[in-house]
């Protein structure tokens, strides 16, 4: 499969894609969380110019990898699932890194879960919102990155995001009662209008992040009961079609970062205190 293919092929997964540099494992553009797109057209763009290895936007995409490196990563990280009464999550989209390691993808969680290194163990990393993964059909070296397990994308295991979620901030004061419906219509709106704004006003090269950090936001509106999911998403689609068409933009990649970002925002509702 040519590099051309391979970013085609994570595209066509909802998986937004980054060129990173050939036979290399460092991106290409700046500001490289930006840039990731799902558009064929910007796709064809980039790997007609050089043959760039193929990076995953893991936080857009919806992804959480787990790096398992050799020798030991694999045997670590099935140890610690045992620990927590679970067996080894094997049966997931894996592929073969050139060291003789794996990454295994997992849906990420509701929760934004960013990037570890040994916090599950030594030799087991995680990749997540703010992170890349090389994708399969890159080249380090004269090696490439195979499919090792072409099953489907599996939900991350429980087990696996209690250990990765951060702890709530202590120093932080716990609300005592719950704010009045005036102030919290106030507040929505101002947020609401805030982030629609920022999402009109979007750049090329920066729209993939603004439209997903707004519903990251917006969705945590809806976390807290105070704006419907579907108000939210109608709002943010409807700011972001003013950017259809302009570089290669669609509706289709405005909706994914969308639902990616809701459903992260979510599960951190927000706070008046």
């Amino acid at each position: 499969m040519s590099r051309y293919r391979a970013a085609l092929a994570a595209a066509a997964r909802g998986w937004p894609v980054v060129p990173l540099r050939p036979h290399g494992k460092v991106p290409a553009l700046r500001g490289w969380d930006d840039e990731a797109t799902l558009n064929r057209d910007r796709i064809r763009h980039w790997w007609s110019r050089r043959a760039y290895n193929v990076g995953i936007a893991c936080g857009p995409a919806g992804l959480l990898v787990v790096d398992l490196d050799v020798p030991h990563g694999r045997e670590a990280f099935a140890r610690r699932a045992w620990q927590h009464g679970a067996e080894d999550p094997r049966d997931t989209y894996t592929v073969a890194t050139p060291s003789g390691g794996e990454h295994r993808y997992f849906h990420a969680p509701d929760v934004p879960l960013g990037n570890t290194v040994g916090r599950i163990a030594p030799h087991v990393d995680t990749r997540g919102v703010g992170g890349y993964v090389v994708a399969a059909g890159s080249l380090l070296g004269p090696h490439r990155y195979q499919v090792l397990r072409d099953a489907p994308v599996a939900p991350a295991p429980d087990w696996l995001v209690a250990v990765l979620t951060p702890p709530p901030p202590e120093d932080l004061p716990i609300p005592t009662q719950r704010p009045s419906p005036r102030r919290v219509d106030a507040y929505r709106a101002a947020a609401v209008d805030g982030e629609v704004e920022r999402v009109r006003e979007a750049r090329p090269g920066g729209r993939a992040h603004t439209v997903f950090t707004a519903a990251c936001r917006l969705g945590e509106l809806v976390g807290a009961g105070w704006l419907d999911e579907a108000t939210a998403t109608s709002l943010l689609l409807a700011a972001a079609s003013t950017h259809n068409g302009i570089e290669g933009w669609t509706e289709r990649e405005s909706l994914h970062h969308i639902e990616n970002g809701i459903a992260l925002g979510r599960r951190r509702p927000r706070v008046l205190r």
